[in-house]
């Protein structure tokens, strides 16, 4: 689809009978909180393009999905977890404006510099870029008093997040749609959830114990609950998609595995939406009888495992009521937070160069 074409009227919503509907909406009292600390990380390190952009991200409404999402947040954490997220989003609209020309070897190269910010004990570097600046920060005020654990594993999925958008930027530039197998994996990473969901700790400073966090049980509630977001919000962006002539996206996906319309594709991702709401349930109440009969939880382990699933569900719900809102995707109007390449350039580095 071309920029000049209108992409076709969907009904982008669930039923009223939808399980996702059946789970509980809960906003944080912070909201205007983290409104304002997200433009404000976006001034301090003039982040945006311009007037415009910054009317683009106060309308995207971004401290609501936060607030949505982590309706336990503490409020000495409001300004590290909306930075996080104000850099998530300059981010994703760099890559996805293709900033680093298609360069698969760039995309490689600004994905390990930004790793390398990622310190192993949360201290801040000194950036090359601005954005690396910022994520220094906000890693500081994340992950200075995070565990090990934590801290290790929210940096392999920021390693997936960032490694994603290379793939999708190849199926951007060959106009290729992936397959549903292979798209469902690479889905979860290039969504950013993974990390978000693992924020969760980080906003209340409640960290569920390392051997509870891998059991079947709760790995299977956070990766339902990651798909039912990634999946929702492949509905809910699909027009703004469409219109950019993006390809990776689950509609489109399961349109072409099922050969109808995109209706019909939408409804079946809401199908597909419903068994993980419903798999997420089922693995809730295992891991519940679980933990009742597992030695050496304390009241802290047991508050951080309750304030955990309260915050999987919360996700799943927030992103759908915020979606319905947010004009970054109800109005798709082009504008990018930013297009500036410095952001994810460093000084002096060649386009195509690799680095």
């Amino acid at each position: 689809m071309t920029d000049t074409e209108s992409p076709p009227e969907l009904h982008p919503w669930p039923e009223p009978d939808h399980p996702l509907l059946a789970i509980a909406p809960v906003v944080s009292p912070h909201r205007a909180d983290l409104e304002r600390h997200i433009l404000a990380w976006a001034d301090d390190y003039d982040l945006l393009d311009g007037a415009k952009a910054r009317a683009k991200l106060a309308g995207t409404r971004l401290g609501e999905l936060v607030a949505r999402s982590y309706p336990l947040i503490e409020p000495a954490r409001l300004r590290a977890v909306a930075g996080w997220f104000t850099w998530a989003f300059v981010i994703d609209d760099c890559f996805d404006g293709d900033s680093l020309g298609g360069n698969g070897g760039e995309h490689d190269a600004a994905a390990e510099r930004m790793l390398r910010v990622l310190t192993p004990d949360g201290s801040k570097i000194t950036a090359t870029t601005r954005l690396d600046a910022l994520l220094s920060e906000v890693w500081h005020g994340l992950a200075a008093d995070r565990s090990p654990a934590w801290r290790m594993r929210f940096s392999l999925h920021m390693t997936h997040f960032l490694a994603a958008f290379k793939y999708e930027s190849l199926n951007r530039g060959t106009g290729h749609t992936p397959e549903l197998r292979g798209y469902a994996q690479l889905r979860r990473s290039s969504g950013g959830i993974t990390p978000s969901l693992d924020l969760l700790e980080a906003a209340t400073g409640r960290e569920v114990p390392a051997l509870l966090h891998e059991t079947d049980q709760l790995r299977a509630m956070y990766n339902h609950a990651a798909d039912v977001v990634v999946w929702v919000n492949d509905i809910v962006s699909l027009r703004k998609e469409l219109v950019a002539g993006e390809t990776t996206n689950g509609v489109l996906v399961l349109a072409r595995e099922r050969g109808g319309g995109l209706q019909d594709a939408v409804d079946a991702v809401y199908r597909r939406v419903a068994r993980h709401v419903e798999e997420f349930h089922r693995a809730e109440a295992e891991l519940t009888a679980i933990s009742e009969d597992w030695l050496g939880l304390d009241a802290a382990d047991r508050a951080a495992l309750a304030d955990f699933t309260h915050g999987l569900r919360a996700w799943m719900r927030g992103n759908l009521d915020w979606s319905r809102g947010t004009h970054r995707y109800q109005v798709p109007d082009g504008v990018r937070l930013s297009t500036d390449t410095s952001l994810v350039r460093p000084p002096g580095a060649r386009p195509g160069s690799g680095w």
